[in-house]
């Protein structure tokens, strides 16, 4: 027992300390922010987004602008007489006017199309900001959970070594030095699974900075520990006026719209106008005054629009579209008001899990391991008891380090939810 003493202050101190570790203080992250920012630069779903955007906006010049001109040429070989004499070579020109509206509404509804392309932008990068926070808080998880099992094997090295100088001593048995071997080949055993888990997280956030997969990832030693205490309505509220997709459904559903007043302009004829020139040369003795003038004309060509079963189908088309993209809207506010229903829920779960540890689970976890302690001091408990304390301490650490990575990823979820931040 006098062995075990020797140890006793300092396995004390290293319980406080752990213990205590385990609660951070609140946090700034420039390192998320740094690596979000990388992300918004780098991802190349995002450039590929603003290129489609950048794509969209020189598709409005091109639907609305008047067709190309056409320009005709006739060469006679065998050449027509006409009173004036043979016409020898035939020019025309001809413009193409769509009826006045059409070419304007085409254009808005590109200007529709673009807008919602850049609504689209705005969803991938905040999808893309939410991935990186998610891994980076399960990156936190794992490097505080890494840390927690190393100082838990420092303890238990203080506790074989312990063990083995009691046995030595007669005062107590080679079990308890085995028993001590076996937990710290365990906590080994679950080392191995966080590295492997890191590497694979490691590998999912180089993936969506694009970079190498094997890119180092710094250690998360901190976040942000801020506890969020809005109104859920304030979410809701914010989400249904900030969401993008709303925006895009928008954007769609006015496309649409200018969709059925160009579909009704389809019963408006379209124009056509061409200018002529025929070259005429004076042959012989033709003694009429106007020999060998070159003759000119206008002509105007118009489009009757009969087939009314075609434009009443075209019209009827587009209505179905504007109500399809209506009720597209309707289905997106509804899951989004559920998203943040269920992530708000998971978010008071997961604040309330927090506080049992924060009230009273820690602080009793300490206690019970300082109380078996002096007890196995004083022969009352034997080794086994001690260490199914400080596996209560450990288990204690562990989970209240994954609550407080779980709350700050339904944080995000949250954000996510109200369209990139919160109210």
């Amino acid at each position: 027992m006098s062995v075990f003493i020797r140890y006793a202050g300092f396995l004390i101190a290293v319980i406080v300390v752990l213990v205590v570790g385990v609660q951070p203080a609140r946090a700034q992250t420039p390192e998320l922010e740094a690596l979000v920012a990388e992300a918004l630069d780098r991802n190349p779903a995002l450039r590929a987004a603003r290129h489609r955007r950048a794509a969209a906006e020189q598709r409005g010049p091109q639907v609305a602008s008047y067709p190309d001109p056409t320009f005709a040429y006739t060469r006679w070989l065998s050449s027509p007489e006409t009173r004036v004499g043979p016409q020898r070579n035939a020019l025309a020109f001809g413009q193409k006017i769509p009826y006045p509206g059409k070419l304007r509404l085409r254009g808005d509804m590109s200007g529709e199309e673009t807008a919602a392309e850049a609504a689209r932008i705005r969803t991938i990068a905040r999808d893309i900001t939410h991935e990186v926070k998610r891994v980076y808080y399960d990156l936190y998880r794992v490097d505080r959970s890494l840390r927690i099992l190393d100082d838990y094997l420092v303890m238990l090295e203080t506790f074989t070594g312990a063990a083995e100088e009691k046995y030595a001593a007669g005062g107590g048995t080679q079990a308890d030095v085995l028993k001590s071997h076996v937990e710290a080949s365990e906590v080994l055993k679950r080392r191995i699974a966080l590295e492997g888990e890191r590497s694979a997280l490691s590998a999912r956030l180089n993936g969506v900075l694009s970079r190498l997969s094997d890119t180092p990832v710094d250690q998360v030693t901190a976040i942000d520990t801020t506890r969020y205490a809005r109104p859920e309505s304030l979410v809701t509220e914010r989400a249904l006026a900030a969401r993008q997709e709303l925006e895009e459904v928008d954007a769609r559903i006015r496309r649409d719209e200018l969709g059925v007043r160009l579909a009704r302009l389809a019963s408006r004829p379209d124009f056509t106008v061409q200018a002529s020139y025929v070259t005429v040369p004076k042959v012989g003795n033709n003694a009429a005054s106007d020999a060998g003038k070159d003759a000119f004309g206008i002509m105007l060509n118009v489009n009757l629009p009969l087939f009314r079963k075609r434009i009443r189908a075209g019209v009827q088309e587009a209505k179905a579209r504007v109500e399809e993209s209506r009720y597209i809207r309707e289905n997106i506010r509804d899951a989004i008001a559920a998203e943040v229903a269920e992530a708000y829920g998971r978010l008071r779960h997961s604040g309330r899990a927090l506080d049992v540890y924060e009230q009273g689970l820690i602080a009793q976890a300490e206690n019970s391991v300082q109380a078996t302690l002096a007890a196995y001091q004083t022969g009352q408990m034997d080794f086994l008891d001690l260490l199914d304390a400080e596996r209560m301490v450990l288990r204690t650490r562990l989970g209240y380090v994954v609550e407080m990575a779980n709350y700050r990823k339904y944080v995000n979820t949250l954000e996510r939810a109200a369209g990139g931040s919160l109210p």
